[in-house]
């Protein structure tokens, strides 16, 4: 919660997601492991990506944390603006 927290605080973000108790299976190291984590997904511009993006690796617990952008085509315009003015800083 600390890093949602953050980014939005720092409007790196305008809303973050928090998807909780979600268990991951993966392979680390050559190693198949077994993970319980947390979902985050933050509601960010573009033009915030790369910040965003650097902050939390500086705060991820993970050597590696999964940092995934998805470009938005379409949405409803008074959400995306609202987004916009969350994360513009002066």
């Amino acid at each position: 919660m600390e890093i949602a927290k953050s980014m939005i605080q720092e409007k790196r973000a305008a809303c973050v997601n928090v998807l909780p108790a979600m268990a991951s299976i993966f392979i680390w190291q050559g190693k198949v492991q077994k993970s319980r984590e947390t979902l985050l997904i933050f509601k960010t511009t573009s033009q915030q990506f790369s910040a965003l993006k650097r902050r939390i690796c500086s705060m991820h617990s993970y050597e590696v944390p999964e940092i995934i952008s998805f470009r938005v085509h379409r949405g409803l315009p008074q959400y995306l603006d609202w987004v916009t003015r969350e994360t513009t800083t002066y």
